[in-house]
Parts: structure tokens; C-alpha cells; sequence
């Protein structure tokens, strides 16, 4: 078919016959020296040559095929899967992006086998992910997006800890007021309000509250105008430093012991009550008094009791 054309091996070939080809024969075929002949020749051969060199298109491993990989100019890269909810299982270096957790809380490695830590580096208390409150639409106000189980939100009172582990949602259907969010006594996140407004299963909605209970632990509160969250935002009520101040009344007294703050009666300026003495000798501290049924009984002096008779006017 190729009368009187040597062939020399392809590399040969590509140089000798070709001073350009682009990638799978869009580059310009221009022959050195050549008659009709051998120009037909070329031709046929410059096909052939091009389908050697141009296979169908392969996948690249950047991990052992690349070098010095730069993606500045890449219209976009999404190196990180990313969802809603954690994988069950990861691998030591595996991150993950969750899209619906507070910003700057989205972001979570798996620091050993199965077990995912969110990356944060919070600095300040507003940067702080626990208990977040959002405004999601003008009626809608999602609380503690990163509190789950596998990293709950705790708080405390006194020696009792509470795990928040469910994301809440508060709807807002109408009125003018103000939502509060705060913690109850008894661990429940809690939204108090004096609007139109509901709770999904993460809090409990209490309507006609105008103010934080002495009791509580408060974490947000958010105006609302015409049944609308205010899009300035509300205030951030968090505090992971707090202090309380007791100071006894008339009559009381105060001790600090362990962290556990006790009021009981200052018995120098009270008298307390104690059971009947059976004699006069019995065990009694100056000022403590008894009474029953026909008499009234004082401790005189330190084990020393006096009665006298009760009886009617």
C-alpha cells in the first residue's frame, strides 16, 4: 500500500513528517518534501499515526501521576464530601463538611477510627458553636445546629449536668415581641415568648413570658416585629464565665464548702427548735427551746433545762 515509502519506527516518523500536532488530530499536518504520491502516503499515514499516539482518554491519578498540582485559577474544587449527616464509618485523616451546622462549625476530621471532631478555633464566646441561634428565613430560628450526640451541648446546674443533643427550630406565625431562649432548671431548652410562635421536638415553647426565670440559664433573646425575626440579629446571651453572690439575711448565715453554698439559721441570733428533754440534765445548747402539750421548755444553761406550765386566758 506504501510502494516506495520507508517507514522508520514512530518517534522517527512524528519528528520527520510532522513539525506540528495538536492533541488528537487538531494540529496542522505540513509536509517537509513530498510529490503527490507520497503526499497521498503521508496523508493516509498521518491518520494512523495520529490514532497510535491519541488513544481514548484515560484517568489521571494525582496522587502518583501529577506534580506541584496548583488549582488557583480552577473554576471550583470541592476536595471534601460533604452532607448532613456523618458517615458511621471514617478512616484516621477523612474530613467531612457539614452543610447544615453553625458556620465555622461545618468542618470535621475524623480523629480515629469512626469518630468525627468538629474543627473549630473559636476564640470568643460569640465564635463559640454551643447553643448557636441562627435566623434561617424571616420566620424561622434554628437553635444549637451543632449539638448532636456524638457531640452534645452541655450545661450545668450546680452539680448537675444537662446534654442538649437535638437541634431545635422555633416558627414564628405572627405578633411583636421578643423570643427568649434560655436553659430551664430542669435541662430543657426552652423558648419563652410573648408572639405567635411553636417548637419542633429540640425545645418547648412557653407563651406570656416577658422575662428570663431566676431559675434559668438564658442564651439568646431575638425581637420580633409583624411576626418577623429582626434580620439585625438578636443578642447573644452566652457566658461560660458567671459568678453568684450570696449574702444572708437577718438571722442567717452562709458557708462555702467544696463549691456547695449553704444558708442555714445563725442560732446567735436565732433559737432553734429542738426535741422535748425527758429531764432537766439533758444535753442542750444555751437558747434552744422545746414545747408540747402542757409545757414550754428553755435551755437555760448548757445541759441545764426550765418548763413552765401552759395554760389558758
Amino acid at each position: 500500500m506504501f510502494s516506495g515509502l520507508r517507514v522508520a519506527p514512530i518517534e522517527k516518523r512524528k519528528h520527520q513528517y510532522c513539525q506540528a500536532v495538536a492533541v488528537c488530530g487538531r494540529g496542522v499536518f505540513r509536509p517537509l518534501r513530498a510529490n503527490m504520491r507520497q503526499m497521498r502516503n503521508l496523508y493516509i499515514l498521518h491518520i494512523l499515526l495520529v490514532a497510535a499516539i491519541c488513544p481514548a482518554q484515560t484517568l489521571v491519578d494525582l496522587k502518583t501521576q501529577s506534580k506541584n498540582v496548583d488549582f488557583t485559577h480552577a473554576a471550583s474544587t470541592r476536595p471534601i464530601k460533604a452532607g448532613t449527616v456523618l458517615p458511621a464509618a471514617c478512616s484516621l485523616g477523612d474530613l467531612y463538611f457539614r452543610t447544615d451546622a453553625a458556620p465555622g462549625a461545618n468542618l470535621f476530621a475524623c480523629t480515629a477510627a469512626n469518630v468525627w471532631t468538629v474543627q473549630s478555633g473559636a476564640v470568643s464566646i460569640s465564635e463559640l458553636t454551643d447553643l448557636t441561634a441562627v435566623r434561617t428565613t424571616p420566620t424561622v430560628l434554628s437553635i444549637g445546629g451543632s449539638c448532636i450526640p456524638a457531640m452534645p451541648c452541655n450545661v450545668r446546674f450546680g452539680s448537675v449536668t444537662h446534654s442538649i443533643t437535638t437541634p431545635a427550630t422555633v416558627s414564628v406565625s405572627g405578633g411583636t415581641g421578643l423570643i427568649r431562649v434560655f436553659i430551664a432548671s430542669g435541662g430543657a431548652l426552652t423558648v419563652g415568648h410573648n408572639v405567635t410562635a411553636s417548637c419542633d421536638a429540640g425545645c418547648v415553647a412557653q407563651s406570656g413570658v416577658t422575662d428570663f426565670p431566676a431559675d434559668s440559664l438564658p442564651l439568646w433573646s431575638w425581637p420580633v416585629a409583624g411576626g418577623t425575626l429582626d434580620s439585625a440579629g438578636g443578642s447573644d446571651l452566652r457566658a461560660f464565665l458567671s459568678a453568684k453572690k450570696i449574702l444572708p439575711g437577718a438571722g442567717l448565715r452562709s458557708m462555702e464548702s467544696g463549691g456547695t453554698t449553704t444558708v442555714a439559721v445563725d442560732e446567735a441570733a436565732v433559737s432553734l427548735r429542738v426535741a422535748v428533754p425527758a429531764t432537766n440534765a439533758d444535753a442542750c445548747a444555751t437558747g434552744v427551746w422545746a414545747f408540747d402539750s402542757t409545757h414550754y421548755y428553755l435551755c437555760v444553761a448548757t445541759n441545764s433545762w426550765m418548763r413552765v406550765g401552759l395554760v389558758t386566758w
